[in-house]
């Protein structure tokens, strides 16, 4: 029997097919006797360009608060235009998850500061191929083991987790640790977790130097109760910035300001009652502020007139309030945006990673509830 060779020559649609291959990002290696199509990966990239996976990601997905040289990031673009690397995370969500779905969780979903980590984590989420699902931390604690059940039965792919340093987060924690967890706003100790976090410090510093600049010196500080480094660098924000002016921060002026409206309104009067004479507040957060707010008016005591009253964290309705709240503004919807890349990274099998939002430094937002010391303060 003869055997024609002709009849082994593959058909040029199949050769063409090959050839559009290599030109989309693979490359044909020979390991007789079969061929093998390799795609390029991110590492590849990483090594080409001679940074870190983590640089490439973002800057690939143009990561506005990736803070590198220009020069670095044009060799980092340059490396993927000769590797014909492109990312891909919906394609990798069909490859390699089972449900393309990421979970926030957050104390109180009612929370309006929450609404623009919301809104950069759907972004995000959403230009990856991903849906993001919201749900109360202390809920899903609470009901334990629906949790465990959506867990286990890979219905979410990770977790997000804005953390108070409760005993519902370690439970959340603990549920999910076999799925990638990325802690918002705080520092995560665990190396095993990222986290990422914006620069309450200097917000708090901001703040505190807008209502010197006003003239005034008897400033009282509003705590929060939520998360305990988050609480201490804000609070260090105000000390430091008194001290910087010459003022030695007066603990009769620190008052535990909670974290709700209500928890601020109690503040105030506990303020009005026993404290010494303040002319101005800051309020760890703008809730708080907001409480403070509702009982001087009850007091007849007139913003900013009589007291001024500031928040750390603007969220939607802060300008349209009579008067209008000042605020210093965080990053947060860049916030929300970084942990779910930070996310995707760590299902594409990168470490977890530990970053701060850089760049994007807090902005003082001013307002008609800031004004100068009164000459005739309340008392």
């Amino acid at each position: 029997m003869t055997v024609n060779p002709a009849a082994f020559l593959l058909p040029n649609r199949y050769i063409q097919h090959l050839f559009d291959g290599m030109r989309e990002g693979c490359s044909l290696r020979s390991s007789a006797p079969h061929w093998r199509i390799t795609i390029a990966t991110i590492t590849d990239v990483a090594k080409l360009a001679g940074v870190s996976t983590g640089a490439v990601s973002r800057a690939l997905s143009s990561d506005k608060t990736l803070n590198i040289r220009a020069e670095t990031r044009e060799r980092i673009l340059d490396a993927a235009r000769t590797l014909n690397y492109s990312p891909n995370h919906a394609a990798r969500a069909l490859r390699i998850s089972s449900s393309g779905v990421i979970g926030l969780a957050v104390h109180d979903v009612s929370n309006p500061i929450y609404s623009d980590i919301v809104a950069g984590a759907q972004a995000a989420a959403s230009e990856f191929g991903y849906v993001l699902t919201l749900a109360d931390a202390d809920v899903l604690a609470n009901d334990e083991q629906v949790f465990r059940r959506l867990v286990s039965g890979k219905a979410i792919d990770g977790i997000l987790l804005q953390t108070v340093d409760n005993s519902a987060d370690f439970i959340i924690a603990k549920t999910a640790e076999s799925l990638p967890v990325v802690v918002v706003n705080a520092d995560s100790t665990n190396p095993a977790v990222g986290s990422v976090a914006v620069d309450d410090y200097q917000a708090a510093r901001l703040i505190t130097a807008h209502l010197l600049e006003l003239g005034h010196t008897k400033i009282a500080y509003f705590t929060i109760d939520q998360h305990a480094d988050r609480a201490s660098l804000r609070l260090r924000g105000w000390m430091d910035e008194m001290t910087k002016a010459g003022l030695a921060p007066d603990e009769s002026l620190i008052v535990d300001g909670g974290h709700t409206p209500e928890d601020g309104a109690r503040a105030m009067q506990l303020l009005l009652a026993n404290g010494p004479a303040a002319t101005a507040i800051v309020a760890a957060n703008s809730l708080i502020a907001l409480g403070a707010m509702n009982a001087c008016q009850l007091a007849n005591i007139q913003v900013p007139q009589q007291m001024s009253i500031v928040g750390i964290h603007d969220f939607p309705l802060a300008r349209y309030l009579n008067p209008g709240l000042t605020v210093v503004a965080l990053p947060l919807r860049e916030l929300g945006e970084r942990a779910v890349r930070l996310l995707l990274d760590q299902l594409d099998g990168q470490p977890a990673r530990h970053e701060k939002i850089a760049g994007l430094l807090p902005t003082v937002m001013v307002r008609g509830s800031s004004g100068p010391p009164s000459s005739h303060p309340n008392s």
